[in-house]
């Protein structure tokens, strides 16, 4: 059992002795440093931002739809067989070639202000994309708030438990001597082997609960678990003028004027009143204005040339009546003509032609299509309201909650920072008395403990207090630091 306790002992110590080790190497990182840095690796930060880029494309092609289109057409082909001879206009086998090309553009003139409206729209959209951009960014924050107290009141934690450790190391180096010297009995020994056995119990689990909240630290911040980083402890003083801040209703009211949450809520509904119009924009009536060229040229005409016409006509037979060689044929008069050069550039030239023209449609029944569009916005504004509303009560509720918390923390605070001097004095009186013996080992270990729990008590209810009023801080606009 000795030989036991020997070996756990020192892998307390080398556990320990490697994580201060650890604690002196790692990189000291603030609270700013942490946020700046999940800033901009986080993955949902990233997302929002790829939203509000499309909504930026969105509202770009909104505008962009005021402006005529414009489209340029091509062809090319080969025929073989059975085709129309440009030339007679007669059905031949042939082989042939042709081209075709063409420019036109269409302009909406109206369309019952849905372009404009529309823009209106996918501008108030992307109003509200970046409010939900700040307000993911705004949740990281308050995330990295909570993994970082979280981290700092397990540091304190283990400090505690740490001097608990040595001051029982201490009083077992002088109880050793007192047995030895024989003023003492081996028993008191033995017990002080016990508590300390029981305080290296504490260290280490304080150790552990300090790296369970470094790794929950890293993992928000998107770090690897191997990563070293170490927080900075700030020296926080807390005085009474701090809960002169704390009040939910005034809280509240700034941060509605300010929380991009309650900003976007807004214009979502805004949005949605834009959307009712664009929809009743289908009951109008829309007009386009089109316009174009287009020409075409045909091989068999560029490699035969232009006919010119004579006046005299021919008949041509085009087919039999009966069988073929003893049938009666059948003719059509074709004018002689005289053939002339006629290179394809010329062909394009003679076939160029333009167009222009109107068009208005007018709604008279599409089965009640604009109607259903224009109740389903409708529905979509009722329900942005609704939305509006939660956002306020999410913010109010949350506003409430850490005023409340901050200040049932802040009288455990006084209540535990009264139990811990008093705790102090009964410590120091009981371990004098343990020294002289006049105090038994039982009495010794009731102090110790009751002293190291209402240190951990006098933290918790510190770092709660501190943590409730970061996020009073936020909420009113003021910058966060520690």
């Amino acid at each position: 059992m000795s030989k036991l306790k020997t070996t756990l002992a020192l892998l307390t110590l080398l556990w320990v002795g490697n994580f201060t080790a650890s604690a002196q190497t790692d990189s000291l990182w603030t609270l700013q440093r942490c946020i700046d840095y999940a800033l901009e690796h986080n993955l949902s930060v990233q997302n929002q931002q790829l939203n509000v880029s499309l909504n930026e494309v969105n509202l770009q092609q909104s505008k962009l739809n005021l402006a005529p289109s414009v489209n340029a057409n091509g062809g090319y082909g080969l025929n073989w067989g059975l085709s129309i001879n440009p030339v007679t206009n007669i059905a031949q086998q042939l082989q042939q070639s042709n081209g075709n090309a063409s420019l036109s553009a269409s302009w909406t003139i109206f369309s019952g202000g849905r372009n404009l409206r529309t823009i209106r729209q996918n501008k108030a959209l992307l109003e509200n994309g970046e409010n939900d951009l700040e307000k993911t960014k705004n949740d990281v924050i308050l995330s990295l708030i909570t993994f970082y107290t979280n981290v700092i009141f397990n540091q304190e934690l283990l400090n505690n438990a740490q001097k608990q450790y040595n001051s029982t190391k201490s009083q077992l180096d002088r109880t050793q001597k007192q047995v030895a010297a024989g003023s003492l009995p081996k028993s008191a020994e033995l017990d002080l082997v016990a508590q300390l056995a029981s305080n290296e119990l504490n260290v280490i689990n304080a150790e552990n609960n300090l790296q369970i909240s470094l790794l929950q630290l890293k993992q928000s911040m998107l770090l690897p678990g191997s990563a070293n980083l170490g927080v900075v402890i700030p020296e926080i003083e807390l005085d009474s003028s701090m809960l002169a801040n704390i009040n939910a209703q005034r809280i509240y009211k700034e941060a509605e004027q300010t929380m991009p949450e309650i900003r976007s809520a807004d214009g979502q509904v805004a949005a949605a009143e834009i959307g009712i119009d664009v929809a009743k924009g289908n009951y109008y009536p829309s007009l386009r204005l089109n316009a174009g060229v287009r020409t075409n040229y045909s091989s068999i005409i560029a490699d035969r040339g232009r006919f010119e016409g004579t006046g005299i006509f021919t008949d041509v037979p085009i087919g039999f009546v009966g069988t073929s060689s003893g049938g009666t044929p059948v003719v059509t008069p074709v004018e002689n003509r005289n053939s002339l050069e006629y290179p394809t550039g010329q062909q394009l030239s003679d076939n160029f032609g333009q167009f222009v023209s109107l068009n208005l449609t007018i709604p008279i029944f599409n089965n009640y299509q604009a109607n259903a569009g224009v109740q389903r916005a409708k529905i979509t504004r009722e329900r942005a309201l609704v939305q509006a509303q939660q956002a306020r009560q999410a913010l109010r509720q949350t506003i409430e909650t850490a005023s409340n918390d901050a200040l049932s923390a802040a009288k455990s605070y006084v209540s535990s920072f009264k139990r811990v001097e008093a705790q102090e004095e009964s410590f120091r009186a009981t371990e004098q008395r343990f020294q002289n013996g006049a105090a038994n080992y039982t009495e010794y270990q009731i102090a110790e403990n009751n002293l190291f729990q209402s240190k951990s008590d006098l933290l918790r209810a510190k770092y709660s207090f501190i943590f409730r009023l970061k996020i009073l801080e936020f909420y009113q606009g003021k910058p966060i630091e520690l």
